[in-house]
């Protein structure tokens, strides 16, 4: 083996840990420590939450003019950002995000203490019958969002009661509340009675038709291994 490829294998082989290390920094420092790119990623793609994209089909208008169908967009999307919003990580992220947003470290004494006191209630509020899970949708294409919203604000615990399940290996849970403000909507559902490190939990819900992008079922499946805290999962 050449002295070139046994460098390469070496940095390769470190490179694999230290990923490892950094993915998992919820799990390496207090959440106070975290940066804004690691609270983020926490929010967006980590065990507790993930961001799907949906594409629709091309604008194949190519004549003078504006688009016959109104906004031009080659490639129109839609995003959904599913949070399991009663874990704490989710929350630890969502604090530190405010931490760093209102500048924490600038405040004064008593501004910090205001700050803390709130946290505090924050983040000892328990969950034991119930999970939460907030979807967040946003589009590219303003008449899409603008779509999205409306067909969010419009839906109730009885019109998604049969469209929405959280899935486990021995439970299909039915919906027992919904709520939607702005762009996000909230699902919760009871919690499984019982969770082994090793099962799957997926959550499933319907997207709507919007314009080019057509109903679609999403299922989305998370690991429990991976949602560990203490040994338990956080959800």
């Amino acid at each position: 083996m050449s002295k070139l490829r046994r460098v390469l294998l070496v940095v390769v082989c470190l490179a694999i840990p230290l990923a490892a290390l950094a993915a998992d920094f919820w799990v390496k420092k207090p959440y106070q420590s975290w940066s804004a790119e690691e609270a983020r990623t926490l929010l967006e793609e980590s065990p507790w939450a993930t961001t799907l994209t949906l594409g629709g089909s091309k604008n194949i208008f190519a004549g003078p003019g504006p688009s016959p169908g109104g906004e031009l967009e080659d490639d129109p999307k839609v995003t959904y950002t599913i949070q399991f919003r009663s874990a704490q990580p989710i929350r630890q992220a969502e604090v530190r995000s405010s931490q760093i947003n209102a500048h924490y470290d600038k405040m004064s004494a008593g501004q910090r203490a205001a700050f803390d006191t709130n946290v505090t209630k924050f983040l000892s509020t328990s969950f034991p019958g119930r999970i939460i899970i907030a979807v967040t949708f946003q589009s590219n294409v303003q008449t899409y969002q603008s779509e999205l919203r409306t067909y969010w604000m419009e839906q109730s615990l009885a019109k998604q009661s049969m469209k929405v399940f959280l899935n486990t290996v021995s439970d299909k849970l039915s919906l027992t509340s919904y709520s939607c403000r702005d762009d996000t909507f909230q699902f919760t559902f009871p919690r499984p009675k019982e969770l082994a490190p090793d099962d799957k939990i997926s959550l499933m819900f319907v997207h709507p038709r919007i314009e080019r992008i057509g109903e679609q079922r999403i299922l989305q499946v998370f690991s429990l291994k991976k949602m560990l805290v203490g040994g338990q999962p956080a959800l």
